[in-house]
């Protein structure tokens, strides 16, 4: 975590010049400058993100890989990356470097509609639980759906392999109650998503039996139609 934050200071740090390729236009409200393609970025998605001091290139890859969904799905793809993917992504100012070739290849994979799975957690928030609580569930929700993934490599093996080489990414997300963590679980399994429910044992914040956290596994398009409209925790 403390390399990731460092090498978001450094992004925020260094200026960030414009791409020479393809035709540019100008948004008039935000002052952005972006390269019309096939993977076109929304400029008024990349205005706030990088008015946080958000380097400008990974900010367009998140926003491309999010599929200019919103400035909160950006920042949640961004906060799975890891410390290695960060530094390839941001690169250097200069766009001759390997970084810039690795944001080439990225695009290069997004053309090729290729698919990329996730993992979710929806948290119980009805039940108020503590930050150190929720990380406990949260973990419990992880290694149960990994352990139901491994346990059948016939059906899993492909997707799982996917994931692990993507950097395994994982969003937790906002859920209203018990009731709604069991829809949507449901709605999950018609979809043939695998899904694991962890229910408390009770020894600490919550009661016995408590539904805390659901987790679900898939591909970002089936997912999404599960949790997309839900908030990030």
């Amino acid at each position: 975590m403390e390399e990731v934050v460092e090498l978001l200071r450094k992004t925020m740090s260094e200026p960030v010049e414009p791409k020479d390729e393809g035709e540019k236009k100008e948004d008039s409200k935000n002052g952005i400058v972006f390269t019309e393609g096939d993977d076109q970025v929304d400029p008024v998605l990349l205005g706030p993100l990088i008015s946080m001091g958000m380097d400008e290139r990974l900010a367009s890859k998140a926003l491309v890989c999010t599929d200019n969904k919103s400035v909160d799905a950006a920042l949640s793809w961004i906060a799975e990356l890891g410390a290695e993917e960060m530094e390839a992504l941001c690169g250097s100012t200069d766009h001759g470097s390997e970084g810039s070739e690795e944001w080439e290849d990225c695009e290069e994979e997004d053309d090729d509609d290729e698919t990329y799975y996730k993992m979710v957690f929806v948290v119980n928030t009805e039940l108020s639980m503590g930050v150190g609580k929720v990380a406990a569930q949260v973990g419990h929700g992880a290694l149960g759906l990994y352990r139901l993934l491994r346990d059948d490599l016939e059906k899993y093996e492909a997707s799982t392999e996917e994931w692990e080489e993507c950097g395994e990414r994982k969003i937790t997300l906002k859920g209203k109650d018990s009731q709604e963590l069991v829809a949507l679980q449901k709605k999950a399994e018609g979809l043939h998503l695998p899904t694991y429910l962890v229910q408390d044992a009770g020894r600490t914040q919550v009661a016995p039996g408590s539904v805390t956290v659901l987790a679900i596994f898939g591909d970002d398009q089936a997912v999404d139609e599960v949790t997309g409209h839900l908030k990030l925790l």
